[in-house]
């Protein structure tokens, strides 16, 4: 806001500029008050009220302007989503065999030390990669952390278990540990919140060769199966970016404590009590009948 200085005591008559784009207020002093000097006050007053109304508009069009671009910056740093360069694939990308990739990918005989626990960022990594050549659609607002698996029951609230890895006189595998006990029967695990899928063979190829580390290419083929969706829906490729990613195999049945309902649901349940603190493992070989060829990926 403006503030006018008030007139003079000298009985002289003197002309400030304001900082308002060359706006003159004159100030008079003295003790003339005649007719002519009242509607040249009169004159510079309404002049003043003008330039004054055409700043606020102004400023607060200058504002609008301000806030709409603050808005968009601050949208704009709330994305996770980072955009990634175009795919530079070899020209015989799309025969690429499920064999191949690990091959070319020197996916056989890693050592124990490459098996690290996935960090938030290796996560978004992967999800960032899925977005950008297989899905742009897609949405990962889960808000519980990858690190930590999904909301299983309420949101925000994560499923019974966490991410360990075992030490290497142990072999060094990743694995998922019971964060509590669990009764028999319980729903310890729902894929329909944290698996995704592959339209064909190609997004799957597209999104091996997208990854930026060629370590999680590896994880993948590890991480990757052929399900189907539903009773009478089609077989996809699957995978997950989650801890939940990381469910071990038990050598024997006995071992063996968490099961899918049926060889096409998305759910598993703990077929016996299991201990705070014991490995949860189930059966790969009767999880889901793992085809590649049939999704047109081919073995070898």
């Amino acid at each position: 806001m403006i503030r006018a200085k008030q007139p003079q005591r000298h009985g002289s008559t003197s002309s400030r500029p304001s900082h308002n784009k060359g706006i003159a207020v004159e100030f008079g002093g003295g003790n003339h008050d005649s007719h002519s000097q009242a509607n040249a006050k009169k004159k510079h007053s309404k002049s003043l009220a003008a330039n004054l109304q055409g700043l606020g508009a102004k400023s607060f069009v200058a504002g609008i302007v301000l806030l709409l671009f603050m808005g968009r910056t601050y949208f704009q740093s709330q994305s996770t989503t980072t955009t990634l360069p175009k795919l530079d694939l070899p020209k015989d990308w799309q025969s690429w065999t499920f064999k191949r990739f690990k091959t070319e990918f020197q996916c056989y005989h890693r050592p124990s030390s490459a098996f690290e626990l996935y960090t938030v960022e290796d996560f978004q990594m992967m999800r960032d990669t899925y977005i950008q050549y297989v899905d742009r659609s897609y949405k990962f607002d889960d808000p519980v952390p990858p690190t930590e698996g999904y909301s299983l029951h309420v949101k925000g609230t994560p499923q019974p278990y966490y991410a360990k890895k075992q030490h290497v006189a142990d072999g060094g595998q990743r694995g998922l540990y019971a964060s509590r006990d669990i009764h028999k029967g319980e729903l310890v695990h729902n894929g329909t919140k944290s698996d995704v899928s592959f339209p064909n063979a190609n997004a799957y190829r597209r999104f091996l060769f997208g990854l930026p580390k060629r370590e999680m290419g590896c994880d993948v083929t590890e991480w990757t199966w052929t399900q189907q969706q539903g009773e009478n829906g089609p077989l996809k490729l699957m995978t997950g970016f989650t801890i939940s990613i990381l469910i071990n195999e038990g050598w024997t049945d006995e071992d063996v404590n968490v099961l899918p309902e049926s060889d096409v649901s998305p759910l598993f349940y703990s077929t016996r009590d299991i201990q705070k603190g014991e490995e949860l493992l189930t059966t790969y070989e009767t999880l889901y009948s793992t085809d590649h060829d049939a999704v047109g990926l081919m073995w070898k």
